[in-house]
């Protein structure tokens, strides 16, 4: 009988890659492709690269881009928070209670009478 051999693997050659993949949505990727369409109609050169194109694009952001950004990124819960840590900051420590009351009252959302009287039994004043 002969002897089973071992079947080796073979190894994957590493290959150093230049390039990645990015994930986008295909609105964005459509027009990135036909901004790149506009840019390669040309007579004479080599193609423009999506490469170089994205490039180009990220060196003309500026500060006020990212702001835009950031800001877009953040949600009512996000900038509720932002508000209370500047608080806490400016007047000392206070619960996240209290902060909100305030804010309802300084929008006059609660004033004397329509606030809600626990501890209270009901019907009576």
């Amino acid at each position: 009988m002969d002897a089973i051999e071992p079947v080796k693997k073979a190894k994957a050659k590493s290959a150093t890659v230049a390039t990645v993949s990015l994930r986008v949505k295909r609105d964005t990727k459509r027009r990135v492709l036909a901004e790149l369409a506009k840019v390669n109609k040309k007579d004479f050169g080599k193609a423009v690269r999506t490469d170089a194109l994205i490039s180009l694009a990220l060196s003309l952001l500026n500060d006020q881009h990212i702001k835009v950004l950031r800001d877009g990124s953040m949600t009512n819960a996000d900038r509720l928070e932002l508000r209370y840590r500047d608080y806490v900051k400016k007047n000392g420590a206070t619960s996240k209670d209290e902060f909100l009351g305030r804010i309802l009252s300084e929008n006059g959302a609660v004033n004397g009478s329509d606030a809600p009287r626990f501890g209270t039994a009901y019907g009576s004043d």
